[in-house]
């Protein structure tokens, strides 16, 4: 599990100052990228340039319970629900406070850019996404 806090800002409201749901994803992109580095070791630039590769959403689902407000402070947690050869299901949840906001489920697939394909997990990231399964 992995927890990060971020302000949510002019750039993420309409104009009434409510969160607008397309920000939503790119904050909680800006989550996972964090947890990409803290948890898996590796950050996105030396995955995506040194490595050569990415990890694409492939499918997401999300369900919003209550608006958040220019200003909030929003607490995102990251889990990983399932690995697979080359996938990973994450579930983020953001909380403000002691309310819950909104969650979202991701299936991410680490993916061999050059090729177009995804690419099993080497060893030492699988083990790092498997070390806090149930």
């Amino acid at each position: 599990m992995f927890r990060t806090r971020l302000p949510l800002r002019f750039a993420h409201c309409d104009p009434a100052g409510i969160a607008y749901y397309p920000r939503y994803f790119e904050l909680c992109d800006a989550a996972i990228e964090d947890w990409t580095a803290e948890v898996l070791g590796v950050s996105r630039r030396e995955m995506h340039f040194a490595q050569g590769l990415g990890m694409p959403t492939v499918t997401l689902s999300a369900e919003f319970a209550i608006p958040s407000r220019l200003g909030d402070l929003l607490d995102f947690t990251v889990r990983v629900t399932r690995v697979g050869r080359s996938s990973v299901d994450l579930k983020v949840d953001i909380d403000c406070g002691d309310e819950r906001r909104f969650c979202v489920r991701y299936t991410q697939v680490l993916t061999d850019l050059a090729k177009g394909k995804s690419h099993p997990w080497p060893p030492e990231l699988l083990e790092r996404l498997t070390k806090d399964l149930p």
